[in-house]
């Protein structure tokens, strides 16, 4: 093999190593978790951010939170915070962005899901009315106080024969 095409093999695999090498030292790409998720609107949840940042804090901005988040570091690199979803959060996906002082922004993307947080309570069962759903007239009034009346009327009489029998 001749020289020159012996250091133009040798220069081209140095690149190569060094490039590779380069890679595998760089910040690891940092990543974005939003706990519970598919959020709510209203509801409150975790911001965390792994990787990618070495300052003492971050923020995360979105316009589906109520204000920015700051993000404090915590162990192995990761940074976390809380938000708040905004109740009138169109539902679908929202960009949040992250700045670390140092290492620039990064941007990421959550999903806000369709129901509000505080859900109003289930209504009860339809069971129905009875006969009273076409409404109550004079004659079902009538026959209702007879039958409390004639209930009545029954449970003085027990009584009456009860006492007497101990008499």
């Amino acid at each position: 093999m001749r020289p020159a095409h012996l250091l133009g093999s040798l220069a081209l695999s140095s690149l190569a190593v060094v490039g590779v090498a380069g890679a595998a030292v760089a910040e690891p790409e940092p990543s974005l978790s939003i706990t519970p998720s598919p959020a709510r609107p209203g509801a409150s949840v975790v911001v965390s951010v792994s990787g990618g940042c070495t300052a003492s804090s971050a923020t995360a901005t979105s316009d589906a939170f109520t204000s920015s988040v700051p993000l404090s570091s915590g162990s192995g690199g990761f940074y976390t915070g809380n938000a708040t979803i905004k109740r009138n959060a169109r539902p679908g996906s929202h960009t949040v962005d992250v700045a670390c002082p140092g290492s620039g922004t990064s941007t990421y993307s959550i999903t806000v899901a369709g129901a509000s947080a505080s859900p109003s309570p289930a209504p009860g069962v339809r069971g129905g009315i009875g006969g009273a759903q076409d409404g109550t007239t004079g004659t079902d009034i009538a026959i209702g106080v007879g039958l409390v009346a004639l209930a009545g009327a029954g449970t003085v009489a027990v009584l009456r024969h009860r006492a007497r029998a101990r008499a």
